[in-house]
């Protein structure tokens, strides 16, 4: 078991005084927002707390690092940025979590840059796309949706690179993306322009990936007081996804029957969980129905893991290589040698 330092709990403890703070000074900035503020004081706070947007994260980070912003806009609604050369050998499309709600955080520009390194250390030249797509309650499914679809149909036509050299890769509401996305290849959505390819993606990696809006799970009951995820807050948000809609099985992956998965055109998939998860017993479960037409399937259980650890947890100064992580740098360095 991993023990925090004297060290790693005083910096722990600053950068929660310093989500006080920002928390303090939004409650009394809030009263004075004004109609182009947020909807609601509460939102108002958590908004001030959890975020910087992404695009502004990605400027620091390519200020701190001596890099060269690359970001992308399409008329299609594509919106993104890279990290890495778009010739590099591999490109991995990365679709943040969130919720479909939330931005994403410093803790992916550490995260992601880092398995970057740790694949060019051993000679694997990748480059990563990050899609920063519209958040709910500016647009709810199917516009993240299309997003993702596009952000596939940018590195294929407008970059040319080929469905073997590219990977899509996404944590929770980001993973969900990847699985609608390699669900519209083999079954187009009438919601979604579609997009043919004529040989299977390099492979997909899915963090903790959100397959089921239901909680009637047993592990979300036994999860409760061990993950990150809360019933009342994963309700608001899939509801402010579905925007009134029914579900469907690009919405849902655990909604899709064993079939559905025949013909998918991704080499190899990864799965990544926390066993104190929510979300472990509905991946689970879709991962049986996938591994059927799909054996080239790797789930990996980090124990007493919560959901999307390797990002969640340094965000509160735990920086400690995951199970999780490890898994991941294993799988990427065997199969893109």
């Amino acid at each position: 078991m991993h023990t925090l330092t004297v060290w790693d709990k005083l910096d722990a403890f600053i950068g929660w005084l310093s989500v006080v703070a920002e928390a303090i000074y939004a409650a009394v900035t809030g009263l004075f927002r004004g109609p182009s503020g947020a909807d609601t004081y509460h939102h108002h706070i958590i908004q001030a707390v959890v975020k910087k947007s992404y695009d502004q994260l990605y400027l620091h980070y390519c200020q701190k690092n001596g890099l060269k912003p690359h970001c992308v806009s399409n008329i299609r609604g594509l919106k993104g940025f890279w990290i890495g050369s778009p010739s590099a050998e591999y490109i991995v499309i990365n679709f943040h979590g969130g919720g479909f709600a939330m931005d994403a955080t410093a803790s992916y520009l550490d995260f992601w840059p880092r398995i970057q390194k740790s694949l060019a250390n051993a000679g694997i030249e990748t480059a990563w796309f990050h899609c920063t797509y519209t958040l709910t309650p500016h647009a709810a499914y199917p516009t993240q949706f299309q997003e993702a679809v596009e952000a596939l149909r940018y590195i294929l036509e407008d970059v040319g690179r080929s469905p073997s050299q590219i990977l899509l890769a996404g944590d929770s509401a980001g993973a969900n993306l990847c699985l609608a996305v390699i669900s519209h290849l083999t079954h187009p959505s009438e919601d979604v322009p579609e997009l043919v390819i004529n040989e299977p993606i390099k492979g997909a990696i899915l963090m903790s990936p959100w397959v089921s809006f239901h909680h009637s799970w047993p592990s979300v009951e036994a999860s409760e007081h061990r993950d990150i995820d809360a019933k009342d807050v994963t309700t608001k948000w899939s509801r402010a996804y579905l925007n009134g809609r029914p579900s469907n099985n690009y919405i849902e992956a655990t909604e899709a029957p064993d079939w559905w998965w025949d013909n998918i055109k991704a080499q190899q998939t990864l799965v990544l969980a926390g066993g104190d998860e929510a979300l472990l017993d509905p991946i689970k479960v879709w991962v049986s129905k996938f591994k059927i037409s799909n054996p080239d399937t790797t789930l990996v259980i980090g124990d007493r893991e919560c959901h999307v650890a390797p990002l969640i947890w340094p965000m509160f100064g735990d920086y400690h290589e995951t199970q999780q992580e490890r898994a991941l740098k294993h799988w990427l360095l065997q199969r893109l040698r």
